[in-house]
């Protein structure tokens, strides 16, 4: 606003400064009034007209409503929008995708802001109520993975040590078993299959062998399962390829690589008590299983040439189903890719020099590493340079990708016997 000046002389300076004072009294009482007005009011969520904006409300509201308060006054904010979002989930009333956005938003409640180079603080309080909805009998299974995402938010931006063993037991529980524990009816196994890989994600992010040992006792289990469920389909597989059974194949295979990728994500700087033997017949046995039914699934292709799908498409499927795992066998190995050193906190690095093992470690990332240059080069005798420019293509066809599987599988010892024979020679 343009302040008026008399043609002669000077304006009196007290109106001036009365001024002054007045328009800052209007300005920052404003202020005041327009950032209450930025809180939250959850009432418009519960309407199913607001659907559509509810994922950009949810988007918006932490760093709005919580951008710079501290101290009680933050406490009491998060703990009134926490009792606003538990409220939406717990109402049958409201239509499913809200409470689902309502849940995801109470994972996202930190209780200190991060800042370059440290992560966020997560409400303690929100992950109390996460991990009570998560394991409750009547929880819609989309709640429970809703909660689900926000716990294993938590662990990744770490958890207080009251916490941190019950929601290893919590991410335990989900990966070990096939549908989600205290449900009288179980989800569809490809639907529970997300719970598990994203409990994997969580205990990625404690990287704790768990007390004992017992994070990487239940994982070897878990791998050891999957592989046994492997091998019986290569001995039972039946003459005709079945969309059902590659997509179980495949689940149960990837399953067990994101499993043993975890364990590679793990810290083994001071822990004493792996079995170093165990583990490593574990990473064999997965890796000859994987090579096995996959060159097994090849056999029946070129024999059953009448219902065999894409010949293409299928080599491309097994060859992305077996990098994915040959590569997390390496990284359980060595917390790091094939053609790095090991990490100093990976299990390979804490084993002593004279540890038996290492012979047979070596040899199953030897076999690997011939394995996975296949994959990429193809057979030895016509592999040629990449042209610029030009996309990369499979140079080998299904009999000879079942002849690499078939030769990788037989060089492996199976088990610590073979090993002694090994360390002899």
């Amino acid at each position: 606003m343009r302040v008026p000046v008399r043609s002669k002389g000077v304006m009196p300076f007290r109106p001036y400064f009365l001024g002054i004072i007045a328009f800052a009294i209007v300005f920052f009482a404003g202020a005041i009034f327009v950032s209450a007005q930025t809180t939250t009011d959850f009432a418009p969520w519960k309407d199913a007209k607001n659907i559509d904006a509810i994922p950009d409300w949810a988007r918006v509201m932490l760093p709005r409503d919580f951008r710079g308060v501290t101290g009680t006054a933050r406490e009491e904010l998060l703990a009134k929008t926490l009792s606003a979002l538990v409220d939406i989930v717990s109402d049958s009333e409201v239509v499913p995708a809200t409470r689902y956005n309502a849940i995801l938003a109470a994972g996202q409640l930190e209780t200190m802001p991060g800042s370059p180079g440290s992560p966020p603080t997560a409400y303690p309080a929100a992950l109390t109520y996460l991990v009570d909805l998560y394991q409750r009998a009547d929880t819609p299974h989309y709640l429970q993975y809703g909660a689900l995402l926000g716990i294993v938010r938590h662990a990744i931006m770490g958890l207080d040590s009251d916490q941190r063993d019950k929601v290893i037991e919590l991410f335990l529980a989900t990966v070990t078993s096939e549908f989600a524990p205290g449900h009288a009816l179980p989800l569809e196994p490809e639907v529970w299959d997300w719970f598990r890989h994203t409990a994997l994600d969580g205990l990625s992010a404690l990287k704790t062998t768990g007390t004992d040992g017992k994070v990487v006792e239940e994982l070897l289990l878990l791998i050891n399962d999957q592989s046994q469920e492997l091998e019986e389909w290569s001995r039972t597989y039946q003459a005709v390829l079945n969309r059902e059974a590659w997509q179980r194949i495949r689940r149960t295979l990837e399953l067990a690589s994101k499993a043993v990728k975890t364990l590679g994500d793990l810290d083994y700087a001071s822990v004493p008590n792996v079995d170093a033997g165990i583990m490593t017949d574990t990473f064999i046995r997965l890796t000859k299983a994987a090579c096995e039914v996959k060159s097994r699934i090849i056999v029946d292709a070129i024999e059953q040439k009448e219902v065999t799908p894409n010949p293409a498409a299928l080599r491309e499927q097994i060859v992305v189903n077996l990098k994915t795992c040959v590569q997390s066998v390496v990284w359980g190995i060595k917390s790091g890719f094939l053609t790095a050193r090991p990490r100093e906190n990976s299990f390979y690095a804490s084993l002593q020099n004279d540890e038996p093992a290492i012979k047979r470690l070596d040899v199953l990332m030897s076999e690997i590493a011939v394995l996975s240059t296949f994959f990429d080069e193809g057979v030895r005798e016509r592999r040629s340079g990449a042209l610029p420019g030009v996309a990369k293509a499979f140079k080998f066809d299904l009999a000879e990708l079942r002849d690499a599987l078939k030769k990788c599988s037989e060089s492996l010892p199976d088990n610590q016997e073979k090993s002694r024979i090994l360390d002899a020679e």
